[in-house]
Parts: C-alpha cells; structure tokens; sequence
C-alpha cells in the first residue's frame, strides 16, 4: 500500500504549521498511525529529516515500522524525533496522530521550563488540564523520548523543554487543532505574566471540565 491520503493529509498539516509559523526550515514533524492489516505489525507515517517546507512533497513522507525502519523502498530518512513518536504511539494507545511544533510562545515557556497552568476553560476540556513540561533530555534521544512522555501523562499536549512542545490526538486534524490551541494559551499566558496578573480557572471548574474531557477521550484518570 501507498497510503496516499494519508500522505496528503500529513503534507497538508506540514505546510499549514509552516504557514502559521509555527515550525520553520525544516524543523517540526507529524506523524500518523497507519491502518492496521490483519495480524500484521503496527506501521507508521512520520515526515522525513531534513527537508525544508519549500521543498516537502507527500511522497518523501516515510513509512515505517516500531523499529524506525523504513518499510518501503526510499532514500528518505524519517524525523529525527522519531523516538518521541514510537514513545507516545506505545503508551498511548487513544492516540493515532503527533505533531512537534518549535512554535514561538509554546518555545518560550519551553526555555523557562514553566509549565501553563489551567488558565482558560477551553484547555482543560481539550488539552486535559495543566500543559506540563519534560524535564531535558538531548534531541533524538530516548531519554527526550521518555521524559516527554512522563509530561503528556494522559493529556492531549506538552512542552519539551528548552525544544518545543507536541500535541496528540486521534486524527491528524485533531492534533492540528490541539497544537494550535497550545499556542494560542501560550500567548495569552505569556502577556498575561508580563502585565503580571494571570487568575487560573477555578479548581472546581477544572475537577468538572477534566471530567468532561476524560469522558470525551475514553479515558481513565485522577
């Protein structure tokens, strides 16, 4: 199999986190869990090394298997992060689409090691709560690899720290959409420190919208 929708739909999600700025050259990198057939192993599509977003087309994204080794024959390399991909695919079994943004503001708390606490509705419902942040680990590493896990727990995003942050869903449309939010709270948490007032959401409200979102996402927890 080609997969060649699901090449479109991660060349389209690529392009559009270049449009909105929220990767740049050839950093970032999506990824999809493939379809399953039969009995046969778990295999993934995840964007290539090294190619800039000028220059990206669908077929150099790269399909391939738990072990990151290409299952089709191409010359491309897959993400350097593939490791965080592999990571979060085996301990988050709900999760079916990644995407690693060096978004702006996602990045400055990514370099003050803060976490964003709940401090609008929207991200408690859709992200699960507290954007946390991994403790460091080198690029392409499984050390990066496991600390981001420990950070998402069962949430739906979190900030690598000193790198950037990645968000998870069940579509690669979804994660757009998550990674997109995650920015947009970290803007608003970002100016709200500098004018030095930031009100988090209610405890209350937050133990009632966590609720909500572990229902939505089939999910158990705390």
């Amino acid at each position: 199999m080609n997969w060649v929708q699901e090449r479109k739909n991660l060349l389209e999600t690529m392009l559009r986190l270049d449009r909105l700025g929220m990767v740049s050259g050839s950093s970032g990198n999506a990824s999809v869990k493939l379809p399953a057939e039969n009995d046969k192993p778990q295999l993934y599509l995840i964007s290539p090394a090294g190619i800039s977003y000028d220059q990206i087309t669908a077929d150099q994204m790269v399909a391939i298997n738990h072990d990151l080794e290409s299952v089709e024959s191409t010359k491309q390399a897959p993400s350097s992060e593939s490791l965080l991909h592999i990571a979060v695919y085996d301990e988050r079994p709900d999760v079916a689409a990644i995407i690693h943004t060096h978004s702006v503001y996602a990045s400055v708390q990514a370099v003050k090691a803060e976490a964003i606490p709940p401090i609008i509705d929207e991200m408690v419902v859709y992200i699960g709560g507290q954007i946390e942040v991994s403790e460091y680990g080198f690029p392409g590493t499984k050390e990066l690899a496991h600390n981001s896990v420990m950070a998402l727990g069962d949430r739906r995003a979190a900030i690598i720290r000193n790198h950037g942050m990645f968000a998870v869903a069940d579509t690669i449309k979804e994660a757009l959409r998550v990674a997109e939010l995650v920015e947009r709270v970290a803007k608003i948490y970002v100016h709200a420190k500098i004018s030095g007032t930031v009100i988090t959401v209610p405890d209350h409200a937050v133990k009632a919208e966590r609720t909500m979102y572990l229902k939505r996402s089939g999910l158990h927890g705390n």
